[in-house]
């Protein structure tokens, strides 16, 4: 994403030379080589907030939908293998737990 398509702040341009976009590991090390030390420091600094970014959104993914997933942990050991409507089915049924729970939460709130 950084060095192909220029997704970073480093600027909207390619960093690699397309005759080096080879599968080929030499060759790839041998166009990191081409490029000044600042510049390598910055591709590794965009990179490594992109990957951080996207840990913290995986976590937070989890986070909020921890019951979720637990039940389809629970169905999961239980059956193996879930049809798309039994894991949309599943779903809908946390999402009314939690949304049960919600409504609960605000009526103790509104009753306090």
């Amino acid at each position: 994403m950084v060095t192909r398509f220029g997704m970073s702040e480093i600027g909207p341009w390619s960093l690699i030379d397309p005759a080096v976009q080879s599968s080929d590991v030499v060759l790839r090390m041998l166009a990191r080589n081409s490029m000044s030390e600042k510049l390598a420091e910055d591709i590794d600094t965009s990179v490594k907030r992109i990957i951080d970014n996207a840990y913290e959104i995986a976590k937070s993914h989890i986070k909020n939908n921890r019951d979720a997933i637990d039940r389809l942990v629970d169905v999961l050991l239980e059956k193996e293998t879930l049809t798309g409507d039994e894991f949309r089915g599943t779903l809908a049924m946390v999402s009314d737990m939690v949304f049960a729970r919600q409504n609960d939460s605000v009526r103790e709130l509104v009753n306090v």
